[in-house]
């Protein structure tokens, strides 16, 4: 499973990789910096493999040093770096099916010529994030077992009765020689978990997870073994990963995405009330699908970051994953930057590029052609393997968004499905018409509008001031129906519908945060009456404002 060998690790350069992302950093003593991404096929699936670059200055990366695959129906994924202690180098993976953590250690990374030990079982479940170490030396590694359905038509012959799902906590108090399950969070709505643990100063351990809103929490007051109700947490964000741990200085260093409207905006905080608020920030990158940061602080004083950028996967043709930036990016930070809201450091650095992904290899075979599956076949596969909704299954792997067809073509989909769906036995050819109908829909090539951002920006900075879509338009030089039409097709939702939301969100801080009563809450956020604000409110969470203040303060 561990590759090591130069010529056979070739295989892996960058010329043969059509897609790339999910990194992990890890910088040693004397100052080599590693990264580890994972690849292979065109998505996350069979097939995909994990491995390790490094770089001497810290700015400038190769080709792989090492790698981890599975040969056969298996896929290595989820890779993450870690500097234990010990002054070793870990190299976790994640293997599917089978639902496995496997690591490989590096006793010296800082050698001329790096050794790897023998690759060894941590723990089932997938792990992504970095382990977490105590105070008293024992060292716990985030460890999850997603719920049933997620990846299911990989995992389905390997899950066993006994296993729960949760985000679980291993521990090793012999320095990764043996491994103990400990106990895990149910977090509702969790998403992938990808979750990390912190100590807190009284000794409660706080774990964090990724759910499909935002944030979730959960406590332990025992080290681990039993874990409190999940709940939402205060904490903002996408559906995404993020990076939260504390630096030496005693400080809470949490790494996400602020102010967003997606996954944009990632950016570096700083808490110094043991991870209750974050007032310090440092803009990382604005862009939009900037994501998954890992880091990891240095003897030196700096923070080292790593992140993706728009990974190419998933797409159905060379020419879009090409059309895909396909970057892996670090920086080098210090807390005092983030303090002062911008690089103050002459070291710092931002947006450095460290793997970006050109054209395949000359010779090297086009990996959407060998994707090609006659559309009956396919339908005959879904149906004889017991699918309950080919349907569904078919649109999640060719996804079209709304604005890719005409109303005539959205009301032949449907026609199409009614068909298949009121069909006897589940009619193959019916569900092979609508393969056929969905894998050659066009689609619209990617395309940014900076005059949407704009707007947004605008919105945010006086929610709680009169609105006119008209005296918008206006500032920004451009006709409102225009405006308008834009706005809606590239976000979803009306400019007034985009307001109310963030009003609502503000409101929520304030409900939780403050004892501000309702009618002055309305007030500050520029909502006509407070009677009005209650209205809105429970269409949106279909509890009134003061109840949803009970459940969460």
């Amino acid at each position: 499973m561990l590759i090591t060998n130069p010529k056979e690790l070739e295989r892996f350069n960058a010329c043969h990789r059509i897609w790339q992302g999910i990194p992990s950093i890890a910088r040693t003593k004397k100052g080599r910096t590693f990264l580890s991404l994972y690849s292979g096929a065109t998505s996350e699936t069979y097939g995909n493999y994990c491995f390790v670059i490094q770089s001497e200055n810290g700015r400038d990366f190769g080709e792989p040093i090492v790698a981890a695959e599975k040969m056969g129906k298996y896929r290595c994924y989820d890779p993450c770096l870690w500097i234990d202690p010990l002054e070793r180098l870990w190299f976790i993976w994640s293997v599917m099916p089978g639902e496995e953590v496997w690591g490989a250690i590096c006793e010296n990374p800082d050698a001329e010529t790096l050794s790897w030990g023998k690759e060894f079982y941590i723990g089932r479940g997938i792990m992504i994030n970095k382990p977490t170490v105590l105070s008293t030396g024992e060292w716990l590694f985030p460890i999850a077992l997603w719920h049933y359905g997620l990846k299911n038509e990989m995992r389905r012959d390997s899950l066993l009765i006994s296993d729960v799902p949760a985000s679980y906590v291993y521990k090793t108090s012999d320095c990764g020689k043996t491994f103990i399950r400990l106990g895990g969070a149910d977090i509702p709505k969790r998403s992938f978990d990808e979750h990390m643990i912190l100590e807190q100063n009284n000794g409660v351990l706080r774990m964090l997870v990724r759910r499909a809103d935002g944030i979730g929490e959960s406590y332990s007051y025992d080290r681990g073994k039993t874990w409190s109700k999940g709940q939402k947490s205060e904490l903002e964000g996408p559906c995404s990963r993020f990076f939260f741990g504390r630096l030496r200085s005693g400080r809470v260093l949490l790494i996400n995405h602020y102010d967003f409207h997606g996954r944009n905006n990632l950016t570096a905080m700083l808490s110094e009330d043991d991870g209750k608020t974050f007032p310090y920030r440092l803009l990382l990158d604005e862009r939009f699908d900037v994501a998954y940061p890992d880091a990891m602080e240095c003897d030196d004083g700096f923070i080292y970051i790593t992140y993706d950028r728009e990974r190419g996967d998933g797409r159905l043709s060379l020419e879009q994953a090409y059309a895909d930036a396909r970057e892996v990016f670090t920086a080098k930070i210090t807390e005092q930057d983030i303090l002062n809201g911008t690089l103050t450091n002459p070291e710092s650095f931002l947006k450095n590029i460290a793997s970006k992904l050109g054209k395949l290899a000359d010779g090297d075979p086009d990996p959407y052609l060998s994707l090609t599956v006659d559309e009956y076949e396919m339908a005959v596969t879904l149906i004889e393997e017991g699918e309950k909704d080919p349907v569904r299954v078919i649109l999640e792997k060719y996804p079209i968004h709304c604005s890719n067809l005409v109303d005539v073509d959205a009301k032949q989909l449907d026609a199409l499905i009614v068909r298949f769906r009121s069909s006897e036995n589940k009619d193959a050819d019916a569900l092979a018409d609508i393969i056929r109908f969905v894998r050659h829909a066009p689609t619209k090539p990617k395309e940014t509008f900076p005059i949407v951002a704009q707007a947004q920006k605008k919105i945010s900075e006086s929610i709680a001031g009169d609105f006119s879509v008209g005296r918008l338009a206006e500032e920004l030089k451009v006709s409102q129906y225009y405006l308008s039409h834009l706005f809606k097709s590239v976000t979803g939702i009306t400019m007034l519908e985009y307001r109310n939301e963030l009003r609502l969100t503000k409101a929520k801080n304030l409900l939780i945060a403050t004892d501000q009563s309702i009618n002055e809450i309305a007030q500050a956020l520029g909502f006509c009456t407070a009677a009005y604000f209650s209205e809105l409110f429970v269409k949106s969470e279909k509890i009134s404002p003061s109840e949803y203040r009970k459940l969460h303060q």
